[in-house]
């Protein structure tokens, strides 16, 4: 007789019908709750949904997970890659037929959440120019006297023209 936990690893879609007739009543049920479950969850991608339809609660499903039972955690990544690539059917579709009216904003969105390695733009930003003001202003505070009664040059400008005064000197050594 098989350890039950060696079950729990046992994947039921590569199992044959002689192993699914020598599962016990309320295995065959579990066996069956997740195979509702994961029908739905391919179409959803809704963990809790997906568990109402099976009728099943949301901890038993994650308890599923956890301990893998008969490899349900490899068969929900395998229905989450499923969701996927019929989101992308559907954008396909989609832009086949598509105006110049359509407004594709959410099926965008739906891409951006679902397929972020794909689809989601990736931002650089290359402008050290704020950085440079703060390290500039940083070395003006070091440099800066100590009383507040010395008066400079520089205590006569208000800062948004001492901050422009910087900038020009930056541009004025790039050139």
């Amino acid at each position: 007789m098989q350890n039950p936990e060696d079950k729990a690893q046992i994947r039921i879609d590569n199992t044959t019908e002689h192993t699914y007739k020598a599962l016990s009543p309320s295995q065959k049920r579990r066996v069956r709750n997740q195979i509702k479950f994961l029908k739905c969850y391919s179409e959803t991608r809704s963990k809790s949904v997906s568990a109402r339809y099976a009728g099943v609660n949301y901890r038993t499903m994650m308890k599923w997970i956890s301990v893998n039972s008969y490899g349900f955690a490899d068969r929900i990544e395998e229905a989450d890659i499923q969701f996927c690539e019929n989101l992308e059917q559907l954008a396909l579709e989609r832009v086949k037929l598509q105006d110049a009216k359509s407004n594709p904003v959410l099926l965008i969105t739906l891409l951006n959440a679902n397929l972020p390695n794909k689809y989601r733009p990736t931002v650089v930003v290359s402008d050290d120019t704020a950085k440079n003001v703060l390290s500039e202003l940083r070395k003006l505070a070091k440099d800066a006297p100590a009383s507040a009664n010395d008066s400079t040059e520089s205590s006569d400008k208000t800062p948004i023209e001492q901050v422009q005064d910087i900038l020009e000197e930056k541009k004025g050594g790039m050139s």
